[in-house]
């Protein structure tokens, strides 16, 4: 009976040993389990393509070009309230702008001059490489209070609207170079010979993205055409022709001999009708041909 009894314990005692190794076999597997499926989850993701760069053909989609064309219209709205209500403060100070292009220039002191024996102020749209070369000039500009802006870098239009980047591109080499000859940072620019037809909307959307301000004119001198005292005279009834109209005045003139030479009699008549001649500012909304249909590629 002893003998069977001590058979039987050592039976129990094996069943026990089995039970506990399979017990712990249980618990660690679950752990490899685990283990084996991060690491295909790990594997699975490396191997997944992603990407951060456009999806190809996007950047010539209609849908962006449409969003593109949303974004500009509402925009659009904003600055043509905001347009209104600046234009209200303008009239009521009998104000107007008078801006010059392509300087500065080996005359830009003597235009300087003659505005200071005025007491008129004006915006100066610049070139890059002018504003170089004539460097103490912009610095004038800057300590006597006139506005600064830019016209970018070549002045050619097949290379400033050759691309949908290329405005954008002139303009943020003016401004650096601007800024680092007069510490002044300056969102204003002029498009050379004017907004339309060559600025299409995505060199506009591109621009906007950047904070320049396109400013265009409504009252066109023809200095560039007539070149002489026929302009003066152009410029005097247009003036007041928008004067009657309730609308600022936003005088395009140029850095020229032929325009300064002729410039003391429109400054006069400017005088004598009690017209108040004013800055552009980084903060103010601009007056910009719009494209309403008219805007194409150069190409």
């Amino acid at each position: 009976m002893q003998k069977h009894l001590n058979d039987k314990g050592k039976v129990l005692s094996a069943i026990l040993v089995v039970a506990v190794v399979i017990l712990l076999v249980e618990l660690v597997m679950p752990n490899k389990n685990d283990e084996a499926a991060s690491t295909l989850h790990k594997n699975s993701l490396e191997t997944l393509p992603v990407s951060f760069e456009p999806m190809e053909g996007f950047e010539e989609s209609p849908l962006r070009h449409s969003i593109i064309l949303k974004e500009r219209a509402d925009k659009e709205v904003t600055r043509k309230q905001a347009v209104a209500k600046q234009n209200e403060i303008d009239q009521q100070e009998k104000s107007i702008y008078l801006t010059f292009d392509d300087g500065p220039s080996a005359v830009s002191d003597q235009l300087l001059d003659i505005l200071d024996d005025y007491q008129m102020k004006a915006t100066f749209f610049m070139i890059g490489p002018n504003i170089k070369e004539h460097s103490k000039s912009v610095v004038r500009m800057k300590k006597e209070g006139f506005g600064l802006g830019l016209h970018g870098i070549t002045h050619e239009a097949g290379k400033i609207y050759s691309s949908p980047s290329a405005p954008v591109d002139e303009m943020s080499e003016d401004r650096d170079i601007l800024e680092n000859v007069t510490g002044v940072r300056s969102n204003l620019i002029r498009l050379p010979y004017g907004s339309i037809p060559y600025l299409t909307e995505d060199m506009r959307y591109l621009l906007d993205k950047s904070d320049f301000k396109v400013w265009d004119w409504n009252v066109d001198s023809r200095d560039w055409e007539l070149k002489d005292r026929r302009y003066v005279q152009h410029t005097k009834q247009e003036i007041d022709r928008y004067m009657q109209a309730g609308v600022t005045p936003v005088v395009l003139l140029h850095d020229k001999p032929h325009t300064i030479e002729y410039l003391p009699e429109l400054l006069s008549y400017i005088k004598k009708q009690g017209y108040q001649t004013k800055v552009l500012t980084n903060e103010q909304p601009p007056v910009t041909f719009q494209c309403e249909g008219r805007c194409h590629s150069i190409s």
